[in-house]
């Protein structure tokens, strides 16, 4: 009878083989991650620039709504009230009354 040749396993080599590929799928898993938190920075980072922009805005109407001309202005528009010596008009549209 032909004697079958059994091959050991070197424990060594295997080891290493593990530790590699363990190596090797924690740097492309890790690759991936540190692309998705840069995506993530940079859109944050977009959305951050947009706020100061509205921050800006936001800050220049509120001073300009802090002016006496705001303040005029708001006055004779939504109430009506004019100044000593001025004449009020106001259109009538007298379609909508009949």
């Amino acid at each position: 009878m032909a004697k079958k040749k059994v091959k050991k396993v070197n424990t060594r080599k295997a080891v290493i083989l593990l530790v590699g590929l363990y190596v090797v799928c924690n740097l492309i898993f890790g690759a991936t991650s540190i692309v998705d938190l840069k995506m993530q920075q940079s859109q944050l980072s977009q959305e951050l620039d947009a706020a100061y922009i509205e921050q800006v805005e936001l800050q220049a109407e509120l001073d300009y709504m802090s002016s006496e001309d705001a303040v005029e202005k708001i006055a004779r528009e939504k109430l009506g009230l004019v100044k000593d010596g001025e004449i009020l008009i106001r259109h009538v549209d007298t379609s909508q009354a009949q």
